[in-house]
């Protein structure tokens, strides 16, 4: 930058002691916090209005309507602020004047409990993203002199409908379970690529500026177990067998889709796979001990209960990828490639993963014993 070059001619050079010295540095970065005759701009306080409304609508004794909007704003990334990151050919400059993204709530619900200890709630969501950091590169004719900053343009949409069916009062099991159906939709309203060559910007505005995912349904299940305090023999004044607390967590996500020939142009003859769902479970068991007034808690912690593998394609070489695509029996196939295999299915006979293995599969079952003191 010429602006910084000379002023590190005039200025640098003739403060006091010798070039390179701790007492020139010094009195050099104090000026930089205010360079001499440089333009300054002021700062930009941002002052926002988040109202809310929350209205409920008794229905029986036992059942409700509600309705909650509200406007919520989010501080972008520290780092997309004040952070410079310097690059070989390109730029990263902050952006501390970055507006902060609003988000527009709705949702509409109706709540029931039954059999008096448990409740049943469906809730219909609607949430609207603006504002949002967006990565916007000014690319010069030879790509060799990037500039990249942030800007408000990014927006996105998400909306959809949860059930969920919990018992919070409980004297032995309490448990709580969900599904969510989400669909959301995102895009910016600006480029975000700037290119000097005319025919690389041509085709940047072309490219589509909204996306629509598809739903991954999503489910959690949360099971809690808990002796009473006063339960089971006493032994050493203490009721041995109270206060033991085991929760289950299980979550399961919708897999969805992939397209496995993204250079076909034709929509028509686009081919689409189906991948493997995700499901997890988790165990924690604690002990409670009261010794007078103490009380010692040792906790058991066991993720991947029951050790599902799950293959990570991303961390196959290039040959080994190969390998386990033409393995796989696809429902587009013909022959005897044809089946019903999944993208990260990997233990039917005719899947070939290759030797290395080592990287495929990084989610082992985890136990982690812990303890809690409190006096």
């Amino acid at each position: 930058d010429q602006s910084y070059t000379d002023f590190y001619n005039k200025i640098y050079m003739n403060l006091p002691g010798a070039w390179g010295s701790y007492e020139r540095w010094l009195l050099y970065r104090n000026m930089l916090e205010n360079p001499p005759e440089w333009p300054r701009e002021d700062k930009k306080i941002q002052v926002k209005i988040s109202p809310r409304l929350s209205v409920s609508f008794p229905i029986t004794t036992s059942s409700k309507l509600y309705f909650n909007y509200g406007h919520f704003y989010q501080r972008a990334p520290v780092s997309f602020l004040y952070s410079l990151n310097i690059y070989p050919a390109a730029v990263t400059l902050p952006n501390p004047n970055l507006s902060m993204g609003r988000t527009v709530s709705y949702e509409f619900g109706y709540e029931q409990q039954f059999l008096e200890d448990f409740l049943f709630n469906v809730a219909f969501y609607y949430k609207d993203f603006r504002d949002q950091p967006l990565s916007q590169s000014y690319i010069n004719y030879y790509h060799d002199n990037i500039v990249t900053t942030y800007v408000p343009d990014k927006y996105r949409d998400v909306r959809g409908v949860e059930l969920r069916l919990e018992r919070t009062f409980g004297r032995w099991i309490t448990f709580w379970a969900n599904y969510d159906y989400m669909l959301q939709s995102y895009g910016q309203s600006g480029l975000q690529k700037i290119y000097e060559n005319k025919l690389e910007a041509k085709d940047e505005q072309r490219s589509a500026n909204l996306i629509t995912t598809t739903p991954l349904p999503r489910a959690h299940v949360n099971l809690n177990f808990r002796t009473p305090s006063d339960w089971g023999p006493r032994v050493l004044d203490m009721n041995i067998l109270g206060d033991i607390y085991v929760n289950f967590l299980y979550k399961w996500q919708a897999g969805g889709q992939m397209l496995w020939n993204p250079q076909e142009p034709d929509i028509k003859k686009q081919q689409w796979l189906d991948i493997v769902d995700y499901s997890n479970l988790d165990m924690r068991v604690s002990k409670l001990f009261k010794i007078r007034n103490y009380k010692f808690e040792l906790v058991l912690t066991i993720q991947n209960l029951l050790d599902q593998k799950r293959l990570e394609t991303d961390n196959m070489l290039k040959s080994q990828l190969d390998n386990y695509k033409s393995s796989l029996k696809l429902p587009f196939n013909e022959g005897e490639q044809k089946g019903d295999d999944k993208w990260g299915e990997w233990d039917k006979s005719h899947i070939d993963l290759g030797w290395w293995q080592a990287p495929l599969f990084l989610n082992p079952r985890k136990v982690l014993l812990g303890f809690r003191f409190e006096f």
